[in-house]
């Protein structure tokens, strides 16, 4: 097979009425598509698509997480239309990076849902992207007209795959039918472990993102296979909904970023895992962001007497770039992590020492495979490393993207690239590494792109945000960096403070730059630093150095005004399990008491995690209406209680200290990220018994109006407080900020879960 074309065609005669994908509900009711139901949705597509679009031509699809993705995926490619996944914005809410891509790529249409359609409400938040053709797939009738298949070649372009980050220069990867099928039987070849005759997968990861599209949707279709899928949402939530799809389904394959599977051990119980049985998992893929050895470890203790079997695990490294998977084992083995000294890689030296507080370890991401080369290369003199020499990772192979759309310039210097003695060309990937007997391990970034939890975000994108804040800071004086903890990488913002605005409320700027960058960026921020005027270390001719300033926070060295640092309190706060009762949150208060706020290390990030901490107090029983009505007395004593206790929530997650004030205060001034609002969201289902979905926050963005709000709907009393900005639904709306891939909920389906 050549083509993705080719490839459906083929698995829809031979497997007409097997499975392809079931979708699940965060209720768990099941959405079916059959091979043969998928084709056919293709064809209706293609032959709407083709009654407008001509081949080569872009289409646009914006869709909330589900089935409708997947059809309109494929009808573009049965049309030889270019499908461009975005993800799906935030409902009436401006689209600044849907509105960059669409700038870029000049779609001919945007493919979505009906039902998106009137929730988006383009015309009134992006008039720009209201002008361009809209259509609703999901509400086209058969067409009398007969699908005429595109003469689509192996090296055609397939789709353009917009990598996550800068919103004001977004970079579309062309990736064409053959580094699709090349990558596809890379990846299938590097899980091969024998064994495997269950083609069944089941994934959470996003559609628009490369691992959500490549492993969760064509991958499983090359090969006839079976998906099961589920939103971002449903596994942010309650991160045992993943692992009791893989053990409902018997899924064989399923994978995510390192961040998942720390998330999994953090926030399940041995109670929890009571009934999982995941001697099914064959192949537990992770990649997307740096592997820790000691979240692998952690995971496999934590779920052996589920029956994982800690072999399946398949460390791998791969980027848009290369379509996806670059280097991977030839199938799965127990990780053995290699133990260097820290002080040695700073200096691009690989030394290897006894695991200890000055070693740093490393996991195996395997090695090329089907043909393809890395090396590892000088980046400033191209010359080729030798084994254990640090440098630049550079690939070679039909995996290799062809380049960024329109952007020759950045495709040459990107993706043909030579090496010193003439060999190439090369893809530059901008991270560090090393190869040990063609091995590949990787240590860094030499490029500044920030990664928290699989996303990429483009640090002049923060620290714009940042020196936009607030008066007192300096423009172009700043830099945006992550570090590692023990809890993955976390965001720290540095930026000079006017000498002008020597008298400023410094802990007003510092609420005001977590704030900005949390509404802009959904990234909590690890620790922000002003420092002195003209203190920000700079090159010669002026550009900020945030490499060297990453180090001189981390060896504490930076010129402090003032900071402040993330108590490890609101990182590591458990849930609790016990019905009805959200405590177990872990509150900030003693930890602050505790913590050096003036010791700009990444040790103050991650304090010590045994020290004593208070737990919140436990929130008051429901209101017993058996047999009686409500008055508004009880619904307003309710309400303050829920008030309190969520006051106590966002001091211990946000990190700022109790006051009066914070009863009025946006939700956006906590600098919680949606992460940490999809826990406080679970906390309050789980306490007061009702769903929360889609966007509460906006609608009620103080805690007195939220609390307001939560104590009429479970008391039943007459409500008094008027929904923000938005008209009312009939739901109680979802909390905050969703990360990027859980933005591809779907509402729809939300929403019919609530009106159970």
């Amino acid at each position: 097979m050549d083509t993705l074309i080719e490839m459906l065609e083929v698995n829809a005669a031979a497997n007409s009425d097997r499975r392809a994908f079931t979708f699940l509900s965060e209720s768990g009711e099941e959405s079916v598509m059959t091979y043969h139901h998928l084709h056919s949705a293709a064809v209706r597509i293609a032959t709407e698509l083709s009654s407008f679009a001509q081949p080569g031509d872009r289409a646009l699809l914006v869709y909330p997480t589900g089935l409708d993705f997947v059809a309109a995926f494929f009808g573009c490619i049965y049309a030889g239309v270019l499908p461009v996944p975005a993800t799906y914005p935030r409902p009436r809410r401006p689209m600044p990076r849907l509105s960059s891509i669409a700038n870029d790529c000049h779609p001919s249409v945007v493919l979505t849902t009906n039902a998106s359609l009137q929730l988006l409400d383009v015309k009134s938040v992006a008039p720009e992207l209201a002008k361009l053709r809209w259509l609703a797939t999901d509400k086209l009738e058969e067409s009398s007209k007969t699908w005429l298949r595109p003469a689509t070649k192996a090296d055609d372009l397939a789709f353009l795959q917009y990598t996550s980050g800068s919103t004001s220069q977004p970079k579309g990867v062309m990736v064409s039918h053959r580094n699709l099928i090349h990558n596809i039987a890379m990846i299938r070849h590097g899980n091969d472990v024998g064994e495997i005759t269950n083609r069944t997968g089941a994934f959470w990861l996003p559609a628009y993102h490369d691992m959500g599209l490549i492993c969760g949707i064509l991958g499983v279709v090359s090969e006839g296979g079976h998906s099961v899928l589920m939103s971002p949402t449903s596994f942010l939530q309650r991160p045992i909904r993943w692992l009791q799809m893989i053990s409902k389904y018997r899924a064989a394959v399923s994978g995510a970023p390192n961040f998942a599977y720390d998330y999994c051990v953090r926030k399940t119980t041995p109670r929890d895992r009571e009934g999982l049985d995941l001697s099914c998992w064959k192949v537990a893929f992770c990649s997307g962001e740096p592997v820790r050895s000691e979240t692998l470890t952690q995971f496999g203790d934590a779920f052996a007497p589920a029956h994982f079997d800690a072999s399946a695990f398949y460390p791998c490294y791969g980027l848009a770039e290369a379509t996806l998977m670059a280097a991977g084992n030839v199938g799965p083995s127990i990780p053995t992590p290699k133990h260097v000294s820290r002080n040695a890689l700073v200096e691009h030296r690989v030394e290897e020492i006894a695991e200890s507080q000055a070693s740093q370890s490393l996991v195996d991401c395997g090695q090329a495979l089907l043909g393809q080369e890395i090396v590892v290369v000088d980046p400033e003199s191209h010359t080729a490393l030798a084994d254990n020499c640090v440098g630049e990772i550079w690939i070679q192979g039909e995996s290799v993207a062809k380049g960024y759309w329109r952007r020759p310039e950045d495709t040459a210097e990107i993706f043909q690239a030579t090496t010193a003695d003439g060999r190439g060309p090369f893809l530059r990937t901008g991270d560090l590494g090393f190869l040990t007997d063609g091995r590949l391990f990787v240590t860094g970034r030499i490029k500044d792109v920030v990664i928290i939890r699989g996303q990429n975000h483009y640090p002049q994108d923060i620290e714009a945000t940042v020196e936009n804040s607030h008066e007192a800071l300096m423009f172009g004086a700043g830099a945006a960096f992550a570090v590692d903890s023990a809890f993955g990488e976390r965001l720290v913002v540095v930026n000079e403070i006017d000498r002008h605005h020597k008298n400023a409320d410094l802990d007003e700027v510092i609420a005001c730059v977590r704030t900005s960058v949390t509404q802009a960026h959904d990234l909590k921020v690890g620790a922000v630093v002003l420092i002195r005027q003209a203190s920000l270390p700079r090159t010669t001719s002026g550009k900020q150095q945030r490499n060297l300033c990453r180090q001189m926070f981390e060896s504490g060295d930076l010129k402090s005004v003032q900071q402040w640092l993330l108590p490890i309190a609101s990182e590591n706060a458990p849930q609790t399990v016990s019905q009805n009762t959200p405590g177990g949150v872990t509150d900030s208060s003693e930890a602050q008491d505790t913590a050096d706020v003036n010791a700009t290390t990444p040790s103050a990030i991650e304090t010590d995690r045994e020290r004593p901490a208070k737990t919140l107090r436990r929130p008051p029983p429901l209101p017993n209406r058996a047999g009686k009505s409500m008055d508004e007395g009880d619904v307003q004593r309710f309400a303050d209680q829920i008030q309190a206790w969520l006051i106590d929530w966002l001091v211990a997650r946000g990190g700022v200290s109790p006051s009066d004030s914070l009863r009025n205060r946006p939700f956006a001034d906590f600098g919680i990220d949606s992460l940490a609002a999809v826990e406080l969201t679970q906390e309050l289902e789980d306490w007061l018994g009702v769903q929360i979905s889609a966007v509460i926050a906006w609608r009620y963005p103080t805690p007195e109006t939220l609390s307001q709000f939560l104590a009429q709907e479970v008391c039943g009393g007459e409500r008094t407080v008027e929904a923000t900005a938005v008209p009312r639904r009939r739901t109680i709306d979802n909390f905050s900020r969703i990360l990027a891939e859980v933005q591809a909920t779907s509402d729809e389906d939300a929403t019919r879960q609530l009106r159970r």
